[in-house]
């Protein structure tokens, strides 16, 4: 995954399981515990959740689980596609 990829998806501000995987180069029960993780941490903090057929949590929660800097992302990104545009 580039970096472009990876910051055209942080940009959004909830994601879902698919996005995660690609995010934490994972599979798809090691991508449902972390958002699992991070929905009990939601919970537990007296916050709810939006109630709907797919399950989504914040995409800040997650890159802070991850810790992956946003900024170093966009960065990298932005340089990429200089790069690419040459």
């Amino acid at each position: 995954m580039t970096y472009v990829e990876l910051y055209e998806i942080i940009c959004n501000p909830w994601i879902k399981v698919d996005d995660i995987k690609k995010i934490a180069s994972c599979g798809r029960d090691n991508a449902i515990k972390i958002r699992n993780l991070i929905e009990q941490q939601i919970i537990s903090s007296g916050k709810t959740l939006p109630q709907c057929k797919t399950k989504y949590v914040p995409t800040r929660l997650v890159l802070e689980y991850l810790n992956l800097d946003p900024n170093y992302i966009a960065e990298m990104a932005l340089q990429q596609k200089k790069v690419l545009s040459l």
